[in-house]
């Protein structure tokens, strides 16, 4: 029987994570095995470059790096194809595992020559993320504890060894599949964005969307929400906005994006609470895309702790003084010793941070929802352009919850912002989570909501390559069952047990609660009704009756009193 050969990067995979499964994995531990996915990847691609210009040339890499007219070109096709530079040949990744992995000081040698050696352009993003990176590993290892203490050191030694051994130009199963993974497991740990749930998103935003110039996730987590997506278009998304509150998901998203083949130049991350509607104001936004963590107040007063009207004014004078000093050339110096023109910045800034604000349109009753913890719903709505849409997964409890009641009549009958509401298998995710996805878009045709109830009624395949230690049930959804849901949303199509098309009204008899079985019934087996119920049980009576009236006579005639 022909068993087909395992790629070699699956076998790899398999290969790390057998090998931390025995051990406790710290926090700077993942950061190292960050760190090294980073430097694999950068290093390996543009060493594979420089070695397809010199091809045809007899002369070795380490030759050309010595010969100023191939280092000028060498620098020269980095900056503009890549957006970063290894200054030296031994530099490279293999080149530190063959020539540093024997010595004592092989973690510091490894950690070093990356960082404290890349180069980057001067006007480049790349720097920013990359040395984001460098300094959380800085702060997050304690080099004397790799280098010295117990057996951690030779663990991370061969995982770094083992990493060299990928190939990331492997088509079948590549280099990006790995890492995703490899945040899939406990060596790294990242939120996890399911793969059923993500294929969803993507399938609802492609069907309504057939260009993408700006897309925001307010939730990171892995970051494979906005990649999945991507791979939808042909020509990609121009402009990917993220935001991301755990470093290890900020450092881990940065290097997904990298090695996904995203232009870090195009890709504005932000590092910070996801919940703060401040920082989306300026920007308009094509689509919204998200799976939602449950936000309970005390949650959303630890992600919103920072956030205050100084900070805002803050950041609102430097992006003004920045337009200035760009446009007109203005000293920045002037900005300090110019007292009117001080005065006149702080009032601009004061005015851009009360002037557009979706909570100064919460009046009434709708007035309590500018302490909610959801109100960052409402916000991001109003990013969204006129024809914008906005598609993520939450808990179920936003359906039903009783104190939610008054934020889902201001987005239903108030507002119409809710478009579709799908309800989700529960057990096809690790750690088990009941939640739905809502899709939301700012200007509505029409004054109803489809509900799809996808909860039991779908179908699915096992994912390919599977790979034990990893958070997930290795399951998908099937390609009948998604199309069968965009099927209903796009064509607003009720279907027996599956989707029912709700006008607004009828929200209002059921005090706005929007669980899907109250709008699809999938009540399998014959209805009864209620009058033959009620007769049935007359007549039962009836006959019990009967019988009572017989069991006395039969105990008279034979004389027994009870």
């Amino acid at each position: 029987m022909y068993r087909r050969k395992m790629p070699n990067n699956y076998k790899v995979l398999r290969n790390i994570l057998s090998k931390t499964r025995q051990v406790e994995i710290s926090e700077d531990m993942s950061y190292v095995l960050i760190y090294a996915f980073l430097y694999k990847y950068a290093s390996d691609l543009l060493k594979n470059h420089f070695l397809s210009v010199i091809e045809d040339d007899p002369i070795t890499l380490d030759e050309a790096y010595k010969n100023e007219n191939y280092r000028r070109q060498f620098r020269a096709d980095a900056f503009n194809m890549f957006g970063y530079y290894i200054p030296e040949s031994e530099l490279f990744f293999d080149e530190i595992i063959n020539e540093k992995y024997t010595e004592s000081f092989f973690i510091h040698e490894f950690i070093t020559a990356f960082s404290k050696n890349v180069e980057f352009p001067s006007d480049s993003s790349y720097r920013s993320y990359f040395n984001f990176i460098f300094n959380a590993l800085k702060r997050g290892i304690n080099m004397n504890k790799f280098e010295f203490e117990g057996e951690n050191h030779l663990i991370v030694k061969d995982l770094i060894f083992t990493i060299s051994k990928l190939d990331i130009f492997d088509r079948e199963f590549p280099f990006e599949k790995v890492f995703d993974r490899i945040c899939d497991s406990k060596i790294i740990s990242v939120e996890k964005d399911p793969e059923y749930i993500n294929s969803l998103l993507a399938g609802i935003v492609t069907s309504q969307k057939t260009h993408l110039e700006d897309i925001y996730n307010p939730f990171l987590n892995d970051a494979s929400s906005l990649i999945d997506l991507s791979h939808n278009y042909n020509d990609g998304i121009v402009h990917v906005h993220a935001k991301s509150f755990n470093p290890i998901s900020y450092c881990a998203g940065i290097v997904k994006f990298f090695i996904s083949f995203f232009d870090l130049d195009n890709v504005f991350l932000s590092y910070g609470s996801p919940l703060s509607s401040h920082d989306v104001l300026d920007t308009e936004f094509d689509v919204v895309v998200s799976r939602i963590p449950p936000i309970t107040p005390r949650r959303f007063k630890r992600f919103s702790k920072a956030q205050n009207d100084e900070i805002i004014k803050r950041k609102n004078m430097d992006k003004v003084k920045s337009v200035l000093s760009e446009s007109l050339g203005i000293d920045e110096d002037a900005f300090e010793n110019d007292p009117e023109l001080k005065n006149t910045l702080d009032n601009l800034a004061v005015k851009m941070a009360r002037g557009k604000n979706p909570a100064d349109e919460l009046t009434g009753e709708y007035e309590v929802l500018k302490n909610s913890e959801y109100l960052f719903l409402i916000n991001l709505i109003h990013s969204l352009k006129d024809d914008g849409i906005m598609a993520v997964s939450l808990s179920q409890g936003f359906l039903n919850k009783n104190s939610l009641e008054i934020l889902r009549k201001y987005l239903t009958v108030e507002k119409n912002y809710i478009d579709c509401i799908i309800s989700l298998p529960d057990g096809l995710s690790r750690p088990k989570r009941s939640e739905v996805i809502v899709v939301f878009r700012k200007n509505k045709t029409s004054d109803d909501i489809v509900f799809i109830d996808l909860s039991s009624n779908y179908n699915t395949v096992p994912i390919r390559y599977p790979v034990s230690g990893t958070f997930n049930n290795n399951l998908l959804l099937t390609r009948e069952t998604q199309d069968k849901v965009l099927c209903a949303y796009n064509k607003r199509k009720t279907i027996d047990k599956f989707s029912n098309v709700v006008p607004l009204r009828d929200l209002v008899k059921n005090e706005f609660n929007l669980s899907t079985s109250r709008y699809v019934d999938t009540f399998e087996g014959d209805f009864v009704r209620l009058e033959d119920l009620k007769n049935q049980k007359e007549k039962i009576t009836a006959n019990i009756k009967k019988l009572n009236k017989k069991i006395d006579m039969m105990m008279d005639d034979l004389g027994i009193d009870f």
